[in-house]
């Protein structure tokens, strides 16, 4: 069978390969990116190392003419000129610059166009259309690229408390909003944003408490009278025998944990849900001392 009668049995394989899949889109070379406040990329394989193309078939990455049986995992054979979308290069290129191959793929991967139409530039590597990607799974990609920024905790009064006395938990208010991030690929791009929800506090003696909202700074040039906390905590015995930070047992305190939880949600691709929650934290050393009362007695008269 002669080179051309061999090229004519496989277009017209490809041929059935494309009838067999309706609604097939045409598709150009590369990763899709759309901007955002992270982006993360997705790689895509294009062949095997070593392999060797199609005969008739445009360079394929990595492809260097033997040595492995390995068979590429996509094929190219060049569309005649009779076939009509050759006459229509994608926008932007002019019919010198390059032609249509018609693409096969064996063995892609889920959301992979395993036959397609692809324009490929005349001394470039031909590249498989990227595979497309869930909403969901940009959105959990995402997540992963959100920085999150732990919780400065604060503490009135400053010194030490004291038990029976209320103490007051902030954390600082200015990190109290949404966080974002987006992943892209494929022309596809999904952003998932952590909104903080509430504070728990593990108060080192076992105990804890939850505050919806970050708390209220106690601001010292204020009375007394005209501030109120939020959140707050009341010891009922001293941290005496806890451990200390520097060894001094006169410093003995509780090891103070404030966590801060992260709802997540994500939207993209005309879709929206629900991602699992995160969570930061910091932590600190309370002092908490007992004060006793002394009561005056006024001598006899």
């Amino acid at each position: 069978m002669s080179r051309w009668m061999s090229l004519l049995v496989t277009l017209m394989i490809c041929a059935c390969l494309v009838l067999a899949h309706p609604g097939l889109a045409s598709a150009t070379t590369g990763l899709g990116e759309q901007g955002g406040t992270v982006t993360v990329s997705v790689s895509t394989a294009t062949t095997t190392p070593g392999s060797p193309g199609a005969p008739g078939a445009p360079a394929v990455p990595g492809s260097s003419g033997g040595g492995s049986s390995t068979p590429p995992p996509c094929t190219y054979a060049p569309l005649p000129t009779s076939f009509d979308q050759t006459n229509q290069p994608p926008p932007g290129a002019s019919p010198s610059d390059g032609a249509w191959y018609l693409m096969a793929c064996t063995g892609a991967g889920p959301g992979f166009n395993n036959v397609a139409y692809v324009w490929v530039v005349t001394g470039q590597p031909a590249v498989p259309p990227t595979p497309a990607v869930p909403p969901r799974e940009l959105g959990q990609r995402a997540e992963q690229s959100i920085t999150l920024p732990s919780p400065a905790i604060g503490v009135n009064p400053p010194a030490f408390s004291v038990v029976n006395l209320a103490t007051w938990l902030w954390v600082d208010p200015s990190i109290w909003h949404p966080y974002s991030a987006t992943a892209s690929a494929g022309g596809e791009s999904a952003t998932a944003t952590a909104t903080p929800t509430s504070v728990t506090w593990q108060m080192g003696n076992g105990q804890s408490v939850t505050c919806d909202g970050p708390g209220t700074p106690y601001d010292a040039a204020l009375p007394a009278s005209d501030q109120a906390t939020s959140c707050s905590y009341t010891y009922r015995e001293s941290s005496a025998g806890q451990p200390s930070p520097n060894g001094d047992p006169a410093d003995a305190s509780f090891y103070v944990t404030a966590t801060v939880s992260w709802s997540v949600s994500w939207s993209g691709g005309g879709s929206s849900g629900v991602l699992p929650p995160l969570t930061t934290s910091s932590a600190t050393h309370l002092r908490v001392e007992q004060v006793e009362a002394v009561e005056a007695i006024a001598p006899p008269a």
